[in-house]
């Protein structure tokens, strides 16, 4: 039996974050990820059926980055996540077996793409003690990933 797209992703999400602190139903977590691929902030990169990356990102206003950064209330499905000029990087996974090929250069190229129009680029660096938050600016953030033609 072939899975599907959201099947693959709630899979990941129960077998492979363990940072998520509190998990969702799989009905809670099936609506978020269809949800989240409806608005375009869920990008994947998937061969031969099998989902083997995908990084989601949502483009929020000063207002909404503050009230992350405090840990206020904000549900990603029922906010705008597509107009602001904050481009936060939610969450990303690559397979294990991947993560030194195309995929990532494959997420990489399609979520620059999408967003160009950002101003900034912010996410969690959950590998650090602190959490610190890193934040970049669109001229600086493309010279320091992008050797030239790689676009």
């Amino acid at each position: 039996m072939k899975t599907t797209l959201i099947d693959q992703l709630n899979e990941v999400y129960y077998k492979e974050e363990w940072w998520q602190s509190h998990k969702e139903t799989w009905c809670g977590i099936t609506n978020y990820h269809q949800a989240m691929l409806d608005k375009g902030n869920l990008i994947v990169y998937v061969e031969d059926g099998i989902l083997l990356g995908y990084c989601e990102f949502w483009r929020i206003s000063f207002e909404q980055f503050g009230k992350l950064i405090c840990h206020e209330k904000f549900i990603a499905p029922f906010e705008n996540t597509t107009d602001g000029e904050i481009c936060y990087v939610a969450n990303a996974w690559i397979h294990p077996d991947h993560r030194q090929g195309v995929v990532y250069k494959r997420l990489k190229s399609k979520f620059f793409r999408l967003n160009c129009r950002c101003k900034y680029f912010v996410g969690q660096a959950l590998r650090k003690k602190t959490q610190p938050v890193k934040v970049f600016k669109r001229s600086g953030l493309r010279s320091r990933l992008f050797k030239e033609g790689d676009m």
